[in-house]
């Protein structure tokens, strides 16, 4: 376990170089010059456009800016803003820094438990009205678009019955609709999930024959088949907080949210591409460690998975 958990680390670096790569690559072929962007009207100061340029370090070969930009991201230094003459990109992005991942965690703490008994309850209840109802809420949970679902939560919960603010951050009841928004497509995508991998394992033979060895259906259920559901199941939770996480780029622009994914939209507009590096470097790295932490979950839930040569 331990030697495939030190394995799974350093296979990351190689992913987040990558992803280091791309982003500084894409920057370079972004339509448009920064500084004369950051000049405005004073664009014909040629003084002025030289000591800007050297002060972001754009006088230099493209190859040295790279190396910089490197060792900047050790010392998580990610250069200066161009929307924010002078300001570090760690000062813009910190107060959003934990903002999006708490939301898509928070979310995923939410979608996990709820969507298994979901799908466990509708998998015990096969071909009944109960799992009928079940089917159709989940169909709806993940067809009806986040944006929608925010406009008619907010107009039920925050205007009409008034018992949470429209938008803003900073208190739990203002958290409330975004994470439970967020949480509603992946909770039916787990429920619907937990339902097919539950049906199959409960067709299989070692599941007949705990059941004519006369154990309680309860047993059975929760100790035999639902164990083994759990590990198919992992599989999606990095994927899906990966979705979690793009969605939180329409839910903090909804409900004004300070976190990193509407600072994104906002760089993109005013092409502060530094900033839009950082918070894409970030969001690959929060991704990165949500699979790590997923597959190192692998071994808790079922033992006969062996990492290493150890068993877990």
């Amino acid at each position: 376990m331990g030697l495939y958990a030190i394995r799974r680390v350093f296979g990351l670096v190689p992913v987040l170089f990558i992803a280091v790569v791309l982003t500084f690559i894409a920057n370079q072929f972004v339509p448009g010059d920064p500084i004369l962007i950051l000049l405005s009207d004073q664009s014909g100061d040629p003084v002025l456009e030289a000591r800007l340029r050297a002060d972001y370090g754009l006088d230099r070969p493209l190859f040295e800016q790279f190396v910089t930009y490197i060792q900047g991201i050790f010392t998580g230094d990610f250069g200066l803003s161009f929307r924010f003459a002078n300001v570090p990109v760690i000062d813009v992005i910190k107060t959003g820094l934990l903002i999006s991942p708490v939301l898509a965690i928070a979310a995923l703490t939410i979608a996990v438990p709820l969507g298994i008994v979901l799908g466990t309850f509708a998998a015990l209840r096969r071909d009944t009205l109960a799992d009928t109802a079940v089917i159709l809420v989940l169909v709806a949970g993940i067809s009806i678009p986040n944006f929608a679902m925010a406009a008619f939560l907010v107009f039920l919960f925050a205007i009409k019955l008034n018992v949470v603010p429209v938008a803003g951050w900073g208190s739990f009841q203002q958290a409330v609709l975004p994470v439970v928004i967020l949480a509603v497509p992946p909770t039916a995508y787990i429920a619907r999930l937990s339902r097919t991998y539950m049906l199959e394992v409960l067709q299989q033979d070692y599941i007949r024959t705990a059941r004519a060895k006369g154990l309680r259906d309860h047993l059975v259920t929760y100790r035999h088949a639902l164990r083994n559901t759990l590990v198919p199941l992992l599989t999606t939770i990095g994927i899906i907080f990966g979705g979690l996480l793009s969605g939180t780029f329409v839910i903090e622009t909804i409900f004004n949210i300070p976190g990193l994914g509407s600072m994104a939209i906002q760089s993109v507009f005013a092409r502060d591409y530094p900033v839009t590096m950082a918070i894409v470097l970030l969001f690959t790295a929060f991704y990165s460690g949500i699979n790590l932490v997923v597959d190192l979950l692998y071994g808790l839930i079922d033992p006969r998975i062996r990492f290493g040569g150890d068993a877990a």
